[in-house]
């Protein structure tokens, strides 16, 4: 009864979290192997990787490496990249026979121009880093609950599960845009099963406890302590954030062109 319950608090959990198709298999496979590729930058890169994969995710034998113009060593390395990347997720069981068998290139242009998490979303709920305070306050208003300000650049909403979405806001842009979200949450289940939908919701998967998303944004999960449990309460609290640091970076540059501007350089 208790691993029923568990698992249906993880599923309310994840329905919280907006659905999106499913990426492309390959590139969710390269994307997994790039997380774990480190190269030296000045080795010109040129692989071709061919290996199998089982229904869960898990290689089949060795990889087959060939490194073009290059020493073992990077072969080798290459190869522990797509051992350590295993088990390959976000596979549907369904289109295993688009998947069982990889074979891809990797090139300098992987390292240099590819957004390995092109395939992340960067929202809960709705609202997501980049977004203007006029879109966020009526992407928080579609969920069905209030917005308040408590303070300047932080819009607030909790809808009628008592679960809390705050937008942190930039102050010196025209117009603002979210720098960060923080979703608060009750749930039962443990904190792994919690884990293992965000990654599922995500396309992606936390890295040294951190989950890499798209446009520089990092995600983190962890449990709450804004605030004692109620004894009546026993369900623990669970916090999400997603933090976008470039748009710090921005609204910093931002407020230093509004200062120059009202203190202009005397003129001689």
């Amino acid at each position: 009864m208790m691993k029923w319950i568990a698992l249906l608090s993880m599923l309310a959990c994840s329905s919280a979290f907006a659905q999106t198709a499913p990426p492309d298999p390959i590139a969710v496979i390269r994307a997994q192997i790039m997380q774990r590729w480190f190269p030296a930058p000045q080795v010109p890169l040129d692989f071709a990787v061919s290996f199998d994969l089982d229904r869960q995710g898990r290689l089949v034998g060795e990889p087959v490496i060939v490194a073009r113009g290059h020493d073992g060593d990077s072969a080798l390395e290459m190869s522990y990249a797509v051992k350590g990347a295993q088990p390959f997720f976000l596979l549907r069981p369904e289109d295993y026979d688009h998947w069982k068998h990889v074979e891809t290139n990797f090139t300098p242009a992987d390292k240099r121009s590819t957004d390995i998490y092109a395939y992340n979303k960067r929202d809960i709920l709705g609202v997501a880093t980049g977004m203007t305070d006029t879109a966020t306050k009526a992407a928080m208003a579609a969920t069905g609950c209030s917005v308040f300000s408590p303070k300047p650049a932080i819009l607030e909403c909790t809808n009628n599960k008592g679960n809390q979405l705050v937008a942190r806001l930039t102050e010196n842009m025209s117009p603002n845009v979210v720098m960060a979200v923080t979703y608060v949450f009750q749930s039962g289940a443990p904190a792994q099963e919690i884990v293992g939908s965000i990654s599922a919701q995500f396309h992606t998967r936390p890295f040294n406890q951190v989950w890499h998303l798209s446009k520089s944004a990092t995600m983190e999960f962890g449990p709450y302590s804004g605030e004692p449990r109620s004894a009546n309460s026993p369900i623990p609290s669970w916090v999400i954030i997603i933090n976008e640091p470039q748009f710090l970076d921005k609204d910093r540059d931002a407020l230093v062109e509004k200062q120059r501007a009202a203190a202009p350089p005397p003129k001689f």
